[in-house]
């Protein structure tokens, strides 16, 4: 059982998919040595930053909401007190740290938000050191769009080949590329959280922000743990090229 309670539901740490992906980037982490120095480019609301800060990692966060920088700075005061991190400002596109500070960089659903995603897969390896590692989701297959893409304010998603473009053209060496969310996730993905999309976006006031609302499933935090540790099942489908997201590890050549 998880150590501990957020606030699963809002934008940032909520769902199963959200849980399950999170599960994900701290497995591909996991043998790292204690101390290494992260940077979390979107970080939101925190729920990774401390995940990592609570494994030993030096964790350091950017965003481009103050709000959710305020709940991060909150939450890992709270979690994990006595723990060096530090959350500023940002684009993704423009990263305001000194070039190869970081060991690692993760950047988890962040480059379909962007028009130019090249420049931030090039500020990835500018803040890297030798070796580094980059670990990046993003939504996969362009035949998949549906409304909650809309919602969610994404410029695309990504084929396999687009990924792997985008790296091997930045001096990134691709070490490993799978795909998440096959059967299983793609499966609720269609029957609950599309239906759950455009049941929101039929009834929101045009006026509020569809990305405050996107992802609010509204799911307790049980079934978001259950369904999400159900969806692990779906790891056994990482190399067929059906599933909703890519998760890719790139070291800087």
């Amino acid at each position: 059982m998880p150590s501990m309670q957020l606030q699963w539901g809002s934008w940032q740490i909520g769902g199963p998919r959200h849980y399950h992906r999170e599960n994900l980037i701290l497995k591909a982490i996991r043998s790292l040595p204690i101390g290494v120095r992260i940077l979390d480019v979107g970080c939101g609301t925190g729920s990774l930053m401390i995940q990592l800060a609570l494994r030993g990692y030096h964790v350091n966060g950017i965003d481009a909401s103050e709000e959710c920088i305020r709940q991060t700075q909150e939450r890992l005061k709270h979690y994990v007190p006595d723990t060096p991190s530090e959350i500023k400002k940002g684009s993704a596109e423009r990263i305001d740290y000194p070039d190869k500070t970081f060991d690692v960089v993760i950047a988890a659903e962040v480059l379909e938000h962007l028009e130019k995603d090249r420049l931030a897969v090039k500020e990835f390896h500018r803040l890297l050191k030798p070796g580094g590692i980059c670990l990046i989701t993003v939504p996969a297959n362009p035949g998949l769009w549906d409304i909650s893409d809309e919602m969610a304010g994404h410029k695309r998603r990504y084929s396999k080949e687009q990924v792997l473009t985008l790296f091997n053209n930045s001096s990134f060496h691709v070490e490993r590329l799978f795909f998440i969310g096959f059967p299983l996730m793609r499966l609720y993905n269609r029957l609950v959280f599309q239906k759950w999309a455009m049941h929101v976006d039929k009834r929101v006031d045009r006026s509020v922000s569809s990305k405050d609302i996107a992802t609010r499933i509204g799911l307790n935090w049980w079934t978001t743990f259950i369904l999400g540790n159900i969806f692990r099942i779906d790891n056994l489908f990482g190399s067929l090229p059906w599933g909703i997201g890519i998760l890719l590890i790139a070291k800087r050549n």
